[in-house]
């Protein structure tokens, strides 16, 4: 997001501006509004920390007419926080949005008045929050990874396709011209033939590897029953980490609200909270194909967590490139940052600046980002860059990707679309595959050996035991999809 307030304002009425007209065909579905007023009626499900800055992208342009959280306390700090970003924005002060603490209950209450809902959650309740708001026919933006079984994400994907519904997930690079340019520069041949690609990031920064659970009562306001939703009822626990370890985890030992993200019941560790990110480039580059096989080697899991550390290659079959590896790299290995190793032509002081990025290497040269996003690839050798830039400029490079009218606020371009018509970047069209890709590694991380895909049969073909891992074991009664 901007950084000011202000910045933010300027930035989405510029937006705004530059969409109307953009597209045809509104979405007439709109509660309580005409498609000429286009402000919707929207609802935030998860509504601190993601979930408010998610919806602080809309609130200046649409309405938040219900925020849920299953945590009184952030529940009302959200609420209050909305309100002095509007005073703030000088936007003056709108109707205060209902508050629950139970999303079930809101979609229940106020279906009427809702067009679309923000699922802004951890990870394990996404699938469920989505699919209840799918079923009344909601349109939906979703936090990534957009479930953490691909079961889940094939049923969603389903389930948006049949309610005919707008989608979206927040992987905001999609929303971007930096991977668009990176696509079409490789297309048109400016690094020669694609070869190979390595991915990496810093994540995590929380707590993962083998790591027991200490008994402790939930805090006042906090619902841990509502906050393990579809998981089975059990006490409410914080993590029991050495003293060394606790001074290191800068977030406390609370499982809720960050430390979630290596559970494998809650979250999907490094590779889910990073990789709809990272991998996101690369997944449109070679054509939003599949791998046919993973490799891996990793720190030391468990049953409940995810490890320190991994390293995998994705097999990519020949398509609009030929056959290829994707490497991915996360975490702290002995002690250093588990990256790849460094392509000749980067500069190593700018490689070492990299805490997360992307080399995409051919033959001709290599084209490096050094964030999570690709906003800014450049290319190496310099000189090489230089004259992409002299050729961009000249119209020899030509533009093919279609631009989001909402560059770097998925949620914005969502709710534009709803209005306008037209398909969000990372619709479920795009997002569940790509979802799905990045949750294929967590097979292989999860069975510890190499994973071969069948995509149409939805099933790991060489260790049965791995085919455990797509579907989520159980749902809890009350909190089915």
């Amino acid at each position: 997001m901007p950084s000011s307030l202000s910045s933010r304002r300027r930035f989405l009425g510029a937006s705004a501006s530059f969409a109307a007209g953009a597209f045809a065909g509104p979405n007439l579905l709109l509660k309580g509004q005409n498609s000429a007023g286009k402000r919707l009626n929207l609802a935030q499900i998860g509504a601190n920390g993601k979930g408010l800055a998610d919806t602080g992208m809309v609130t200046l342009t649409h309405n938040i007419v219900a925020m849920v959280d299953v945590d009184q306390k952030r529940l009302d700090e959200a609420a209050h926080k909305r309100e002095t970003h509007h005073r703030d924005s000088g936007e003056g002060t709108p109707p205060a949005p209902k508050l629950f603490t139970d999303y079930r209950k809101m979609l229940d209450e106020m279906s009427n008045e809702i067009d679309g809902v923000i699922v802004s959650t951890p990870d394990h309740t996404h699938y469920i929050a989505a699919m209840h708001a799918i079923k009344l026919k909601k349109h939906v933006c979703v936090q990534k990874p957009l479930c953490n079984y691909i079961d889940e994400v094939r049923n969603l994907h389903k389930a948006a396709k049949e309610a005919g519904v707008v989608t979206q997930m927040g992987n905001q690079g999609r929303t971007m011209d930096g991977q668009r340019m990176a696509k079409e520069w490789i297309e048109q041949g400016v690094i020669g033939t694609l070869k190979e690609i390595r991915l990496w990031t810093n994540r995590p920064i929380w707590p993962q590897g083998p790591i027991k659970k200490k008994l402790i009562d939930a805090p006042e306001g906090f619902d841990w029953n509502g906050w393990l939703s579809c998981e089975p009822l059990e006490p409410h626990f914080d993590l029991d980490l050495s003293p060394e370890d606790s001074k290191k985890n800068k977030r406390g030992n609370s499982v809720h609200p960050f430390n979630w993200r290596g559970w494998w019941q809650f979250g999907s560790g490094a590779l889910g909270d990073m990789g709809c990110h990272i991998m996101d480039a690369t997944f449109s580059i070679l054509g939003q194909i599949i791998p046919e096989k993973i490799d891996v080697q990793s720190g030391e899991i468990t049953d409940l967590t995810a490890p320190m550390w991994s390293s995998l290659v994705y097999h990519m079959p020949a398509g609009k490139h030929p056959a290829l590896k994707v490497t991915w790299n996360d975490g702290m290995k002995d002690g250093k940052p588990n990256k790849p190793e460094r392509h000749p032509d980067i500069p190593e002081a700018t490689f070492d600046k990299a805490s997360s990025g992307m080399m995409f290497i051919g033959t001709d040269g290599v084209i490096f980002e050094g964030d999570a996003y690709c906003a800014s690839p450049v290319i190496y050798p310099q000189e090489k860059y230089t004259q992409v830039r002299l050729d961009m400029k000249a119209g020899k490079i030509k533009k093919t990707e279609t631009r989001s009218v909402m560059p770097n606020n998925p949620q914005g371009e969502w709710a534009h679309h709803i209005v306008n018509g037209g398909l969000p970047s990372s619709n479920f069209d795009y997002s569940c595959p790509l979802t799905e890709f990045v949750l294929l590694g967590n097979l292989a991380v999860r069975s510890q050996q190499m994973v071969q895909w069948d995509t149409k049969a939805m099933k790991v073909t060489n260790v049965e035991a791995a085919n455990k891992f797509v579907s989520r074991p159980s749902y809890r009664a009350g909190y089915t999809a």
